[in-house]
Formats: structure tokens, C-alpha cells, sequence
């Protein structure tokens, strides 16, 4: 598959613009993990995954074989207007998701590579593009980007956060979604993710999945430095338990 992939200061202006205009959209990204989701029991048997991919046994409370959570997510990537993709060589990173996307016929706009996030998250424009737009944060850390964003960046119009961890919890934050007037949604939720920011261009809104993009602001903030100052990866996960002393209840928080 021959690709050509956004730039960062291309994708970071086209979200600007998306932002700024009335237009829906929604940029995805697979990572290894929703390649993994997407491809079991069509794509990979459930012996190779559950052989590579032990984690599947419970990865934030979705089990696999799981028809129509893979359903879901495939129809989630379906409606992606950009998609990120893994460009590494190693067969579960470019070669899986490529045979994701053809499989599915999923036929984005455009493509741009899915760790673009993290480095979108180092880049000073996209804390000025956004900064005064009506901005609804969604996952399990939320509340601790909120905090980072209004403190160190100054966001001035953070409308509100919508809590999601477990998968069993995505309804819930579907909802929850509908109940703030947003214009962009980050999104960092993982598989679900996927889900929630397709909602939000759904309702007409900009979503995004923004992964670890938070955890590159937040945990450089940790660190007493700008995002662009940092010369780090971040860690995905918060120490045991921690997320959940920062939760509000279900439902989001205003």
C-alpha cells in the first residue's frame, strides 16, 4: 500500500481549520492494540492472538473473542476522515494494519502516521491553536490533563470531562458526551477511543483521538517542564489505582 502521510504542521492546520469552520471530522489512529481488536477471529485466528497478544485476556475490561466490539471499532474506523497508521516494519505494526485496512475496506481521506500524537502533544502550536476553543476532554486521566491544560497553558475553555476506563463504561460516556457544547473533543480512551471521537464528529463536533498525547502533557508537567521541553516517552499507564482516586462520577464533570 502506497501511503502518503500528513506532516505534523499539515494535520495540526488541518485540525485548526476543522476546528475553526463548521465541519464534523474525526481523526483515528490503529495502533497495535486496535489492529490486534480489529483483525481477531477474521483476520488472525484467536490462537495466534491469544499466543501474541496475551494482554487480550482483559485489556481495560474488553475480552476477546469479542465480535461485536470488533464490529464496532471497524465501523468507528470506517467513518475516520484521517487515519494514523503505524509505518514500522514489524508485522504487527504497518504490515497488520494495512490488512486491517484493506480488509474492511476502511477509506480514509487522508493517512498521517499514528504516533503523531506524541509528537502534536511536544509541539507549542497546538497548545496556542487551541487554547480559546470550547475543548471537551474525554478518558480515565481527564481530569489531570484538564488541570494541566488551564494551569500551564493557560485553555481558557475547557467545558467540561467525561470519565472512561473500562469498555464496559463507553455507553455511559456516550452519553455523557451529548450533555456539554464542545467543538473539539480529545479524546484518550484507547479502543473506545476510537468510538468516542467518531461520536463527536457524529454530532457534528471535531473528535480526535489523542492517546498519549496526554500523557506526554501531563507527565512532562510531573516533570516541571513544558510538553516541548522534554525529551521523553511517556508511560501509558498511572501508578495501580491511581486514575481512579481522580475520578468523578459517571457521567463527566462540568
Amino acid at each position: 500500500m502506497e501511503l502518503q502521510l500528513l506532516s505534523q504542521a499539515e494535520l495540526l492546520d488541518a485540525w485548526r481549520d476543522f476546528v475553526r469552520g463548521d465541519q464534523a471530522h474525526a481523526s483515528l489512529r490503529i495502533g497495535d492494540v486496535e489492529a490486534a481488536v480489529a483483525a481477531h477471529d477474521e483476520i488472525l485466528t484467536m490462537r495466534f492472538v491469544r499466543r501474541f497478544y496475551a494482554w487480550t485476556d482483559n485489556y481495560y475490561g474488553l475480552r476477546l473473542p469479542d465480535a461485536a466490539a470488533r464490529d464496532r471499532l471497524v465501523e468507528a474506523l470506517r467513518r475516520a476522515d484521517y487515519l494514523g497508521i503505524l509505518t514500522q516494519p514489524d508485522w504487527e505494526c504497518r504490515p497488520l494494519a494495512e490488512m486491517v485496512v484493506a480488509y474492511h475496506a476502511i477509506r480514509p481521506q487522508r493517512f498521517f502516521y499514528a504516533f503523531e500524537n506524541y509528537y502534536v502533544s511536544r509541539n507549542k502550536t497546538f497548545y496556542e491553536y487551541f487554547a480559546d476553543t470550547p475543548t471537551l476532554l474525554v478518558g480515565g486521566k481527564a481530569e489531570r490533563f484538564r488541570e494541566v491544560l488551564e494551569r500551564r497553558y493557560g485553555w481558557r475553555r475547557i467545558v467540561g470531562t467525561v470519565y472512561q476506563w473500562k469498555w464496559q463504561e463507553l455507553d455511559a460516556a456516550v452519553q455523557a458526551m451529548d450533555r456539554f457544547p464542545y467543538r473539539l473533543a480529545l479524546v484518550s480512551a484507547g479502543v473506545a477511543g476510537k468510538i468516542l471521537a467518531v461520536h463527536a464528529k457524529q454530532t457534528g463536533h471535531v473528535g480526535i483521538d489523542f492517546g498519549s498525547g496526554l500523557d506526554t502533557c501531563v507527565q512532562a508537567d510531573a516533570d516541571g517542564m513544558y510538553a516541548w521541553q522534554w525529551d521523553k516517552f511517556p508511560s501509558y499507564s498511572w501508578p495501580s489505582g491511581e486514575h481512579v482516586l481522580a475520578q468523578p462520577p459517571l457521567g463527566g464533570t462540568p
